[in-house]
C-alpha cells in the first residue's frame, strides 16, 4: 500500500470522501470500475502504472461496492475482502465468469483510493491501496440485491503455501543423506539397516544371529 500526496493528505485532515478503483484480473471480462462520481479515463502515461494507464474505470454506485479494512502484521497484510454487486441481469457476465474458478482464481487483484472533498472535487493522485491475489469468492443476499465477496490474499501468502515436501526428500538435495531410509526401517523394526549392504562384508545382526547379507556366520 502506497501513501496518499500531500494534496490528499491535507484534504484527510478536514471531512473527505474516499473512492476506489478496482481492477479484477477475470480471463476474458477482466473488471475496471470505480466509485468515483464519473468514470476515470487515464492516458497512456498519466501515473505510471500499466494497470491505469490507457483504461477508464467505469463510474458505478458506491452502495455496490464495499473494501474492508488493510490489517498489517508481521510477514504481510491479512486478507482483503471486497463486496460487489451480484445482481442476476445487470450482473450476469460478471456472476458466470465468477462461477468459473479457473478463470479467477489466483489472478491478480488491485485497488486503488482517490480523495474528494466534499463538493466532489478530486483532490491529489490516485495512489495504490492493496495488490493481490484472489482466492476465493461467495454469494451472499437474495437475487435482488445479491453481493459476490471475494477474498484476495496478498503475495506473501501466495509465496508462503506449503511446499509438501517431508524429510523424506532430504536425500534430493544430499544423496548421501540416507538418514530418512533409516528412520523409516527403524519405524518398522528393521535393524539389518535400511540400504543394501550386499557389497559389504561388515557383519550385523537379525533376530539375535550374526549374519552377512546372503550367508549366515556361524
Amino acid at each position: 500500500m502506497s501513501l496518499p500526496d500531500a494534496t490528499a493528505s491535507t484534504q484527510l485532515l478536514t471531512d473527505f470522501i474516499p473512492a476506489w478503483l478496482c481492477y479484477l484480473d477475470v480471463d476474458g471480462d477482466e473488471v475496471r470500475v470505480t466509485t468515483a462520481p464519473n468514470s476515470l479515463i487515464f492516458g497512456a502515461s498519466d501515473t505510471g502504472d500499466a494497470d491505469l494507464d490507457g483504461f477508464t474505470y467505469s463510474a458505478i454506485s458506491p452502495s455496490v461496492v464495499n473494501v474492508g479494512p488493510v490489517s498489517n502484521r508481521e510477514g504481510g497484510s491479512d486478507t482483503l475482502t471486497v463486496s460487489l454487486s451480484g445482481i442476476v441481469g445487470p450482473d450476469t457476465d460478471m456472476l458466470n465468469a465468477i462461477g468459473d474458478k479457473t478463470l479467477w482464481q489466483g489472478r491478480t487483484a488491485r485497488l486503488w483510493c482517490v480523495i474528494y472533498s466534499p463538493a466532489m472535487v478530486q483532490q491529489g493522485a490516485v495512489w495504490a491501496y492493496y495488490t493481490g491475489r484472489m482466492s476465493s469468492a461467495r454469494f451472499s443476499g437474495a437475487p435482488d440485491n445479491q453481493t459476490v465477496e471475494m477474498d484476495i490474499e496478498n503475495y506473501l501468502a501466495s509465496l508462503k503455501r506449503a511446499s509438501g515436501r517431508t524429510y523424506m526428500n532430504q536425500s534430493y538435495y544430499d544423496a548421501t543423506d540416507l538418514s530418512a531410509k533409516y528412520k523409516i526401517a527403524a519405524a518398522n523394526g528393521y535393524t539389518k539397516g535400511a540400504i543394501d549392504r550386499s557389497s559389504q562384508s561388515i557383519p550385523n545382526t537379525w533376530g539375535g544371529l550374526l549374519y552377512r547379507y546372503g550367508s549366515m556366520i556361524s
